[in-house]
């Protein structure tokens, strides 16, 4: 789905209109990452966490020379799914399943 699909579907849902609607949907990404980038951790209860992480250097092959190369550090955001997240992922879980929303 994307972010489009997204506004266009919350939108007809709430029966309101999709440009205040994408506004909404962007300023909820932009602050998402603003906490991300300043705290390296934002916590969604029962959803899940998403941390900044940092990744080890490391060596690698160029697949077409198959000389070593050092791939540098860097940072990577990861996610650990909550609650609510883990029971809808879980065997037996159809995705249609409706969750409440807390």
């Amino acid at each position: 789905m994307t972010k489009k699909e997204m506004v266009q579907l919350i939108a007809s849902e709430l029966n309101v209109d999709q440009v205040l609607t994408k506004k909404i949907v962007q300023r909820f990404l932009d602050s998402m990452l603003d906490t991300l980038f300043t705290n390296n951790r934002l916590e969604l209860r029962n959803f899940g966490v998403f941390e900044i992480r940092q990744r080890a250097s490391r060596k690698a092959r160029n697949p077409r020379t198959n000389e070593e190369v050092i791939v540098p550090p860097k940072r990577i955001v990861s996610f650990q799914a909550g609650k609510n997240v883990a029971k809808r992922l879980a065997p037996g879980q159809s995705a249609e399943s409706e969750m409440p929303l807390q």
